[in-house]
This record gives C-alpha cells, sequence and structure tokens, in this order.
C-alpha cells in the first residue's frame, strides 16, 4: 500500500492567551471531503464524495486509502458521504451513508456497516435504503450519529419537499435504525414507515449528540435563507415545506403558511441569509476551554465556524470563527487531546488540524 508523507507550513490565527492557536493542513490536496470519524488517538478515517475512504495520522500525516468500499451514485451532491466508527471488545465497525445507484438513472439514500480489518471494509450489512427512488442529485442529507445499540440517519428530501410530510416515504426524515439490522418499530406516527423518527426536513447536513448523549442536535438547509438548528425529537414534525423560514429563490416569495403553528416545532435558531450549514460537533475537549459545552458549526456559504454558546438547550450567543482560511468547510470533529479536525468541500481541498501550542 503506498504512503504519502506531507509537510505544510503553520497558520498563525489570533489567540487572547498566551497560548497560539495553529492550524495545520494534513494531508495532500483531496477534491469534494465528506465526512469525518475518530478512529484513534492519532489517526481518523474520513469520506471523498467520488468514492473513496482514506485512514490518516494526523501527526506524521501518513495517508493511506481503505479497500473494500461500496459503489456509490457520484452525481450532483450525491456520493460517498458520512461515515461514524464504533469500536467494542477491539472489533471496529464502520457505518457508511451514501447515494445508492439502483439503475442507470436514479438513486436512494443508504446506510452500510463493515467491518474494519487490515484497512479493509468487509462482511458487509445492508441496515438501510430509502424508499424514495429518485433521478435527483441533491438533498441526501445523510448524516449519521450513534446511541447504544442505535444509528440515526437524516434522509433529506430529494428536491421534493412535499415528500418530506408523506409518512409513507423516507425522504425529508430522520431515520432511527437498529446496529445489528433488525427491523423494528420506533412507533413515532401512527401509519408512518416503522423506521422514521421525526418528519419536516429538507436537507439536515449536521447531526450530533450532547456530551451525555441526551440531546440530539440537528441542522439543516433551508432554502433562500431558513437554515435552522433543532433538538431531534420522536414524532415530531419540523415544519419543511409548510413551516418555514426559507423563502423561494430568485423571487422571494413565501413558501408554505408561515414561520410557526401549532403542531409543528420551531427551531431553536434560524440562519437568515443562509450560512449552509455542514458538520457539528458538541465541543467536549481541554485544548479550547472557550468552546467547552458549545456546538460547532461548520459553513459552506461563508467558509468559517459558527460557535454557539447554549444555555437551557438555547442559543445565548453565537460567534465566528477562522473565517476565510480553507474555504468551504464540510465536517469537523475533535481528537481525544482537543484538537479539532476540520475537512473542507473544495476542488484542491484536504483535511486540517486546529490546535494550541
Amino acid at each position: 500500500m503506498k504512503y504519502i508523507y506531507i509537510i505544510f507550513i503553520f497558520i498563525f490565527l489570533p489567540c487572547s492567551s498566551h497560548s497560539k492557536i495553529l492550524l495545520d493542513k494534513i494531508s495532500p490536496n483531496l477534491s469534494n471531503l465528506w465526512g469525518i470519524s475518530v478512529l484513534n488517538k492519532e489517526e481518523i478515517l474520513f469520506t471523498q464524495r467520488s468514492g473513496k475512504v482514506f485512514r490518516l495520522n494526523i501527526f506524521k500525516k501518513k495517508l493511506s486509502e481503505v479497500m473494500g468500499v461500496p459503489k456509490v451514485f457520484n452525481s450532483g451532491q450525491g456520493g460517498l458521504l458520512d461515515i461514524e466508527i464504533e469500536q467494542k471488545n477491539r472489533k471496529i465497525k464502520v457505518y457508511l451513508c451514501f447515494s445508492k445507484k439502483v439503475n442507470t438513472s436514479q438513486s436512494a439514500t443508504a446506510v452500510n456497516s463493515y467491518d474494519f480489518i487490515n484497512d479493509e471494509l468487509k462482511n458487509k450489512k445492508i441496515l438501510f435504503v430509502s424508499n424514495k427512488v429518485s433521478s435527483s442529485s441533491r438533498h441526501f442529507g445523510c448524516r449519521l450519529a450513534i446511541k447504544n445499540d442505535y444509528i440515526y440517519a437524516t434522509i433529506g428530501d430529494r428536491g421534493s419537499r412535499n415528500s418530506a410530510q408523506n409518512l409513507r416515504n423516507h425522504s425529508g426524515t430522520v431515520v432511527k435504525l437498529l446496529k445489528n439490522g433488525i427491523s423494528f418499530d420506533n412507533n413515532a406516527f401512527e401509519g408512518s414507515l416503522p423506521d422514521i423518527y421525526s418528519i419536516g426536513h429538507r436537507n439536515p447536513q449536521g447531526l450530533t449528540f450532547n456530551s451525555n448523549k441526551s440531546i440530539l442536535w440537528l441542522h439543516e438547509h433551508g432554502p433562500q435563507g431558513g437554515d435552522e438548528l433543532n433538538i431531534v425529537l420522536k414524532g415530531k414534525n419540523y415544519g419543511w415545506p409548510l413551516i418555514t423560514f426559507g423563502k423561494e429563490y430568485g423571487s422571494g416569495k413565501k413558501i408554505g403558511l408561515g414561520t410557526s403553528k401549532l403542531g409543528y416545532q420551531d427551531p431553536l435558531k434560524v440562519w437568515i441569509p443562509s450560512i449552509a450549514p455542514s458538520g457539528m460537533i458538541f465541543y467536549n475537549g481541554k485544548m479550547f476551554p472557550e468552546f467547552k459545552n458549545k456546538l460547532i458549526i461548520g459553513s459552506l456559504k461563508f467558509k468559517r465556524l459558527h460557535i454557539l454558546t447554549l444555555k437551557n438547550n438555547n442559543v445565548v450567543n453565537e460567534k465566528i470563527f477562522l473565517e476565510n482560511k480553507i474555504g468551504r468547510i464540510r465536517d469537523l470533529e475533535e481528537m481525544s487531546d482537543g484538537s479539532i479536525i476540520i475537512i473542507n468541500d473544495e476542488y484542491e481541498g484536504g483535511v486540517y488540524r486546529l490546535f494550541k501550542q
């Protein structure tokens, strides 16, 4: 297997304390990266939308390609998207969310699990394939989060907005699945598909639990304006496209019935104009005490991080960080030392490490 070693010059960032904040590019140029997950205290796995998974040592800057990756529908916003890793009894499970080719022109959103053995994905298990087959190449959602025996996945509306209110359609939902692949009923809505957990979502690209995994946070892209931050609750309807702050592209015309209505969940925060949020962590580390217990969200549109201070699960402050330093931020993860790994979605993109010295 071929390894690539990369050396880059540090970028020094302003810091109010005596320590220096450094931003180090730790990979070669790679286009359209999408998801990251922590493998161990020194390594990560990350996805490339075209259909590759890479293993990277963040200190040695040693990069290798993982084998056994599924074929994906690589078109538009589709491809190999999110990744999650779980380790138990020295066994490593990898979960992938991706757009699965169904025929020559259509795809569905899918979730598979694998055993990770010697840099190869083995023993594939299909956990989920959405029942909405579409020729659209947008709004896949496809963020993953794990809690106990379950894995949660966001499913975008695939550009068919009314699907998000259809209880017999996976599009525009969050689904809750058993990690062993056995089917079960969430009993979230009367008459709904059994794996549906919540509905009324447009294109959710951020999903993470808080530190004790009691609260599941989600953000999603609105249309023109109206990006939202929500707490995901079983059996709740988040409104799209009936209740939204977003407006029609170009014309700015109102969408739906309004911005709030009984029976629909109001967002905890709305971004107008849209920031195109992507990736999200609930920071718990020690390296950046100023970020402790805060949500950190990437922005594709404005190429920066949004740091949200929470009080009683409400956003009470928002700060901008790392603006225009590394391009369109797609995803981020916290390492065990408290440093933050960031990937961008650019033609000559890559992996970056944010840390203090």
